[in-house]
C-alpha cells in the first residue's frame, strides 16, 4: 500500500485522475459529440448527469477496502479491459465504413463502451481487484452514460405504448366509460383519441428505472428487495401512462373539452412523473421496513 506522505501525484487516487485526464483526452471527440448529442436528445438527456451520481456512489464507500497491489493473476484484468476496449473502437470502424450505423445515438454506442471500458481497466489497475469489487455497482454504473441505440429505442417505445393502451383500456372499464377500442384508437362519448408514440413515456421511464436502481443500493441491503424494486418499474410505468392517458380524457369529457389540447396533455409528464416517483418511494420504504422487521 502507498504511503500517504509521498505526495499526490503518487497516491492512488492521484494516479486516477492523471488516468482520467490522459484517457478523456484521447476520448474527447467522443465525449464531446456524447455531450453535444445528450443536451439536444429528450431521451437520453440524463446522460451528462450519471458521472455525478456514480461519483457520489464511490464516495460513499470511501474507505471501506483498502487499496492494494494486484497479485499476477489479477493484473490481467485490465489489460484485457483495455484490449476490449480497443476491439470496441476496432469494430466501431468497421461498422461505420460500412454504413451498418444509423442515427447519432448508435454511432456513439461502441465509442462510448470503449471510453468507459478503458476506464473500468484504469480503476483496477490503480486500486486493485478488491477496492473495485467493493463498489463494483457505483463503477459500472457509468455504463447508462452509452445512448440507446436508435433501433432499441424504437422497440421500447413500441413496447410502452401497447401496454400503456392495454392498461389504459382496462381502466376505462373499471370507470364504466363507453369506450370502443381499434388497436390504439379509443373511441369515447364525443372524444376520439390515440395513443401516439409520445404516450409511452420513454424518457421518465427510463429515468424512474435509473432511481430504482440507485435508491435500491442507498436504501436497501438485500439483493432481493432491490431485484423487487426494479421489478416494481415497468407495471409502475404502464399504470401512469394508462392514468395520464384515461384521467385526461375523462377530465376532457365531462369537465372541459379544452383539457386534450391544454397544457396538461402536452406537458404534464413531470406531474404523472412526479406520481409514479412517489409510488416508488413509498416502495422503498415499505421494503426497507420489511427488510428491518426479519432482520429484527
Amino acid at each position: 500500500m502507498i504511503r500517504d506522505d509521498t505526495g499526490w501525484i503518487l497516491r492512488p487516487w492521484g494516479r486516477f485522475w492523471i488516468f482520467v485526464v490522459l484517457l478523456s483526452t484521447a476520448y474527447s471527440p467522443v465525449l464531446l459529440r456524447l455531450l453535444r448529442y445528450s443536451v439536444a436528445s429528450e431521451l437520453d438527456s440524463y446522460i451528462p448527469l450519471i458521472p455525478f451520481i456514480s461519483g457520489y456512489l464511490v464516495y460513499l464507500k470511501r474507505g471501506t477496502v483498502a487499496v492494494t497491489v494486484a497479485p499476477p493473476p489479477q493484473k490481467i484484468i485490465p489489460i484485457i479491459a483495455w484490449v476490449v476496449s480497443t476491439g470496441l473502437l476496432v469494430a466501431q470502424g468497421l461498422l461505420v465504413s460500412g454504413s451498418w450505423f444509423t442515427g447519432e445515438a448508435s454511432v456513439l454506442v461502441l465509442p462510448v463502451m470503449s471510453y468507459i471500458t478503458a476506464l473500468m481497466g484504469g480503476v483496477v489497475y490503480v486500486f486493485g481487484w478488491p477496492a473495485f469489487r467493493e463498489k463494483w455497482f457505483a463503477w459500472l454504473f457509468l455504463y447508462y452514460m452509452v445512448p440507446f441505440p436508435e433501433p432499441v429505442a424504437h422497440l421500447l417505445m413500441v413496447a410502452l405504448q401497447q401496454g400503456s393502451a392495454e392498461v389504459a383500456y382496462a381502466m376505462f372499464k373499471l370507470t364504466g366509460t363507453p369506450v370502443f377500442r381499434d388497436g390504439l384508437t379509443f373511441c369515447l362519448p364525443d372524444l376520439t383519441i390515440q395513443v401516439a408514440e409520445e404516450c409511452s413515456g420513454i424518457h421518465s421511464s427510463i429515468v424512474l428505472f435509473i432511481t430504482s436502481l440507485v435508491a435500491g443500493q442507498l436504501f436497501l441491503k438485500k439483493p432481493v428487495g432491490r431485484i423487487m424494486l426494479v421489478i416494481l418499474v415497468l407495471p409502475l410505468c404502464l399504470i401512469r401512462n394508462g392514468f395520464r392517458i384515461v384521467s385526461i380524457s375523462l377530465l376532457t369529457i365531462y369537465v372541459d373539452s379544452g383539457i386534450i389540447a391544454g397544457p396538461l396533455h402536452h406537458r404534464g409528464g413531470p406531474v404523472y412523473f412526479i406520481l409514479s416517483l412517489g409510488v416508488l418511494a413509498a416502495a422503498v420504504w415499505g421494503i426497507r421496513w420489511c427488510e428491518r422487521r426479519r432482520s429484527a
